[in-house]
């Protein structure tokens, strides 16, 4: 699903080609992209006329050939995809109207559809603080004002917007139409809708109206990202880079922001009717054999207990873990020594088998698992005073306790930084340092991922596993020369060079010259360790004290630093926007207010 602004600056043809088609080739050759069009593509397109660079591009279904009633045009669709339906509208270059042809077109679609889910998208979001603003802004008041009522009265479930470079997701609401928008009264479920949190948020099955939804703005695939992340009705706000996944599995609804570094900052789960719903493990895990893991669901309804059952072959066959276990939502589970790259484990209440969910994707296990060692984010030792440290500070026995001490990013100048380096006078050599531990098993090897900004080179234990751009190590000596701002490099860690128990990674940053106006540095650590196997007979497991899902937190959380996938199971405004460099370690092309469709598969495999 892409929510609009896919091409740059003003959707040419030659735009649409080298920042959208040709980095994405092979995703779309085989991945369908159900577009919106957005204010940079409306620079170029003309909805009226169906004519220009971003209708040529696509081809959308205008006689209800995806199921849903047909529109007469590509500017507004929808679509079936399992047991969803999804519509599409044009925020940006169609009547806008309660009357005008798309929102009675709408209306009339809403009423025909019998899909056990509603979803729709559109560009503009009707609630934001990010770099727009709901309240002042003609074409996010009008979705608002006109759009949503219609919406919200068809029962619309989860409606998903861009253009806004923030990622913001709301309690479950209806009714908040008034300009400026206020929460009191709107708030149907005040709770965080986490399934390990306050529990799922929670609907009667059907689409009756005015039973809540759930909003999103995923404006955050490439671009740059700002805004104060305060709208009341959002219970999460990211100011940073990610994108969107949305699972659907029977009467189970699940969102999952990622942001750019791979980290999981919010998920949100939305159930019609009776059900559990898996917390963990969710998908995309790697488990050692005999290691001891954490299974947690929620429950909505009456569960006295629950069957937990393991398929090593993507849900092909499976075998019983345990029976008849007291649903007290969570299980201490012993990983049996089975290979499998396609593991998936499900709860399912004894009582009634239908009341049942499995992994949002499968799970590995292996005689080895990856750990993060060393996370974007974690807390440095750090030198900038201008102390020239020689060789020394590469030691494990190096004493850095009067050294300054703070999270990454390190750095000062982009504004990024969650700790801020002393900028004048300019350093031409920054140190750093930090201790981790391997607490169990044997380390075989890692993988280094480095923001950095100018040059930079880093130990491990004194072993050296990365250089850019420094030819000259001692202190005086500046960057050989110059980065992109926040540079990203991977790099793989020799075997031997992470020991069991204690280690130290060490770093310096160096500045192209006595003139830069900024310095950035983080890094992230895995280390793959070989686990020692289980006992024999191992693999069952034992309740412990869990939680049902109810109640809620009337206050919201909020993102400190943050588009949208779908994996469907059946069982008028200029905008002032620039791309940065962006920060994805894979060195890939970043989208712009993006949303991947990930597919329908009875399956799910990552």
């Amino acid at each position: 699903l892409h929510l609009g602004d896919m091409a740059y600056n003003t959707g040419t043809t030659n735009e649409f080609t080298s920042n959208f088609f040709a980095p994405y080739e092979d995703v779309l050759r085989h991945t369908v992209c159900w577009p919106t069009m957005g204010n940079h593509e409306g620079a170029s397109s003309d909805s009226g006329t169906q004519s220009g660079p971003y209708y040529d591009a696509y081809v959308v279904p205008t006689a209800g050939e995806a199921g849903g009633l047909p529109s007469g045009t590509e500017a507004y669709y929808s679509f079936d995809w399992g047991n969803i339906h999804f519509i599409v509208l044009d925020s940006h270059d169609s009547d806008r109207s309660p009357g005008g042809p798309m929102l009675s077109w709408m209306q009339q679609d809403l009423q025909a559809t019998d899909q056990d889910w509603i979803v729709a998208f559109f560009h503009h979001p009707p609630y934001t603080k990010g770099s727009h603003d709901s309240d002042d802004e003609g074409q996010l008041v009008d979705m608002r004002e006109n759009a949503l009522p219609i919406l919200e009265a068809g029962g619309v479930d989860l409606v998903l917007a861009g253009h806004s470079h923030i990622y913001e997701r709301s309690f479950l609401i209806d009714g908040a139409y008034a300009t400026p928008t206020t929460a009191s009264g709107h708030i149907v479920d005040g709770g965080s809708g986490e399934t390990l949190g306050d529990g799922p948020y929670h609907k009667n099955p059907g689409n009756a109206g005015h039973e809540g939804a759930v909003y999103i703005v995923a404006g955050h695939g490439g671009a740059g990202v700002s805004g104060p992340a305060n709208h009341p009705v959002m219970y999460f706000s990211e100011v940073d880079n990610g994108s969107v996944i949305l699972d659907v599995q029977g009467n189970r609804l699940a969102v999952r922001n990622i942001r750019w570094d791979g980290a999981v900052t919010d998920r949100m789960s939305l159930v019609k009717g009776p059900a559990i719903v898996i917390g963990t493990p969710d998908g995309g895990e790697t488990f050692g054999a005999g290691q001891v893991v954490d299974v947690a669901w929620a429950t909505v309804g009456n569960v006295a207990e629950v069957d937990i059952a393991l398929s090593a072959d993507d849900g092909a066959s499976w075998s019983t873990v345990a029976s008849a276990v007291p649903n007290t939502g969570s299980f201490s589970w012993t990983v049996p020594a089975v290979a499998t790259d396609a593991g998936l484990l499900r709860v399912a209440s004894t009582q009634n088998a239908a009341v049942q969910d499995e992994s949002n994707a499968s799970f590995a296990i292996s005689a080895t698992v990856v750990e993060t060692s060393v996370p974007f984010g974690a807390s440095w030792r750090y030198d900038d005073s201008g102390t020239d440290h020689g060789t020394a500070f590469r030691d494990a026995s190096f004493d850095d306790s009067g050294w300054a001490e703070g999270p990454a990013e390190l750095g000062y100048g982009d504004g990024d930084e969650a700790t801020t380096l002393t900028a004048d006078p300019v350093q031409p050599t920054y140190y750093f340092r930090h201790r981790f531990s391997i607490d169990e098993g044997t380390p075989v090897d890692g993988a280094l991922r480095l923001i950095h900004d100018d040059g930079v080179v880093v130990w491990i234990n004194g072993t050296e596993v990365a250089r850019r751009y420094v030819d000259d190590d001692s202190f005086a000596a500046f960057a050989s020369s110059q980065s992109q701002d926040n540079e990203a490099y991977e790099t793989a860690v020799a075997a031997g060079v992470i020991q069991a128990g204690e280690n130290v990674v060490t770093a310096i940053v160096k500045q192209a010259s006595a003139g830069s106006s900024d310095v950035s540095f983080a890094l992230e650590l895995k280390t793959t360790v070989m686990l020692p196997p289980p006992p024999p007979g191992t693999g069952g497991g034992s309740g412990v004290g869990g939680r049902d899902a109810g109640g809620g937190n009337p206050t919201g959380g909020q993102g400190a630093a943050g588009g949208a996938s779908i994996n469907p199971e059946n069982e008028d405004g200029g905008c002032g926007c620039t791309t940065p460099g962006e920060k994805a370690p894979s060195g890939g092309p970043a989208l712009l207010l993006l949303a991947v469709v990930a597919g329908l598969r009875r399956r799910r495999r990552r």
